[in-house]
């Protein structure tokens, strides 16, 4: 695709530059949320545009259009030769033909392209009914929404790299609100993947409805330390809004509290996390990074240990090791580094026996301020939790009204239990719940 337009940025390119990249996305977006079996909201977006890297004069420049023209072509090229006389940052740049994987993640269903508009608003509509069926304390549903996308991407550069990929996902969640006496709260259920057919509504919105039914008639719990589960959903949500300790960029910018931890103990002998971009059910995967390096599974910490960094290839020629094939970018931005599919795999404990650590032990099932109330730099963290106390394994009481604080790395090395309840999320983190030994709950 585009091989006109590439053609003409390239021979444009030689005229003016050392070295080019071009990196090309086109991208589709649908969305349609229903409100009392109506469309609330219904989004159709179809965008392209094309991203520069170049290399002048042994600086880098970056710019980007979204018109495909040969006026536009010269014009975000000098953009990109203006943009880098003024670079005082002299990181090396490193282009080339890189190769390509034996083995491509299977990330585009051709299937979805075929369900019809009308198909993804009655699945919407059909998970909203179905939400206000499942219980009569269920008063309002704020939003049943379906949405899906595909995303093209072809990166070329003057070493005579050319490579493409394409990639889709659909995503259907539902919010509900129930209420007994004078508490009201709220649960949330989700599908997300590749395949229409996969979505059961049924069991979207029963997830929704009984996360919000079970946190009915809470108390708040008394502060101090207890043993904590953390859910599945839970797990992923921190490993997203940490994810960022484990980037090279960060690392080298100070921004990370793992710096000058290679190789030492960070976490619990039981864990292993690791970063995986050749998995067929990650929505992040891809054969290849925004460099046109090969992606790969990385582990980060093994058995506890912390064995790598995530980098691209300029965080790379810096640590003087290997691109993981983690660089990342849009057309509007520059290199940095993105994780893909971070991932903690299942063990073999259960539910019930992690429920058991302890006379009494929390289960965490809801988390709030993950935005504010977490700092991806000293990875510590005061959050808002609503969730279960058990005492000797038995559920005794719903809770809410409290805080859950602690330290992502603290966290890790106080592992207890790793769950089999394994959850591969919207955001690309997979992991099973998991018992802490220890996390501080402090009652508002």
């Amino acid at each position: 695709m585009y091989n006109k337009e590439i053609e003409k940025l390239l021979s444009l390119a030689k005229e003016k530059v050392d070295d080019v990249e071009i990196y090309l996305q086109h991208g589709k977006s649908f969305s349609v949320r229903i409100r009392q079996q109506k469309v609330d909201s219904f989004n159709y977006a179809d965008s392209k545009g094309i991203g520069i890297r170049i290399m002048k004069d042994g600086k880098v420049g970056y710019s980007y259009t979204e018109e495909f023209s040969d006026d536009a072509f010269n014009t975000v090229l000098q953009e990109a030769v203006d943009g880098s006389i003024h670079v005082e940052n002299t990181d090396p740049v490193i282009m080339d033909n890189y190769p390509d994987i034996d083995e491509k993640p299977v990330i585009y269903s051709p299937e979805l392209n075929k369900v019809t508009v009308d198909q993804k608003i009655e699945l919407a509509k059909e998970l909203e009914q179905k939400a206000y069926d499942k219980d009569k304390r269920v008063f309002n549903v704020p939003y049943a929404s379906y949405s899906d996308g595909s995303r093209y991407i072809r990166i070329i550069n003057s070493k005579g790299l050319d490579k493409e990929y394409k990639t889709n996902y659909c995503m259907a969640p539902v919010m509900v609100l129930a209420a007994e006496g004078e508490q009201k709260k709220s649960g949330m259920g989700y599908y997300a993947g590749r395949c229409f057919n996969d979505i059961s509504t049924d069991e979207v919105a029963t997830k929704a409805v009984h996360k919000a039914i079970n946190l009915l008639n809470s108390v708040s719990p008394k502060s101090g330390e207890y043993p904590v589960i953390l859910s599945n959903e839970m797990v992923t949500a921190l490993m997203q809004t940490f994810s960022g300790i484990f980037s090279a960029k960060n690392v080298q910018e100070g921004k990370s509290l793992l710096k000058s931890k290679i190789g030492q103990q960070i976490a619990n002998q039981c864990v292993t996390i690791y970063d995986d971009a050749l998995r067929s059910d990650g929505l992040s995967s891809s054969p290849f990074d925004d460099e046109g390096y090969p992606t790969q599974k990385t582990v980060l910490i093994e058995n506890g240990v912390l064995r790598s960094f995530l980098h691209n290839t300029v965080t790379a020629a810096k640590d003087k090791v290997e691109s993981t094939g983690n660089a990342g970018r849009s057309i509007k931005s520059s290199l940095t580094v993105s994780k893909s599919n971070m991932i903690i795999d299942a063990q073999d404990n259960d539910q019930e026996k992690m429920k058991k650590y302890g006379d009494k032990v929390i289960e965490i099932i809801s988390l709030q301020g993950l935005h504010s109330g977490a700092n991806p730099i000293s990875g510590d963290f005061s959050l808002s939790a609503e969730g279960f106390i058990y005492e000797n394994g038995v559920r005794t009481s719903s809770l809410s009204d409290f805080t859950l604080s602690g330290n992502f790395v603290e966290m890790l090395q106080n592992v207890a239990m790793i769950g089999n309840d394994f959850l591969m999320s919207h955001t690309s983190c997979g992991a099973p719940s998991l018992l802490i030994d220890k996390l501080i709950i402090s009652s508002k």
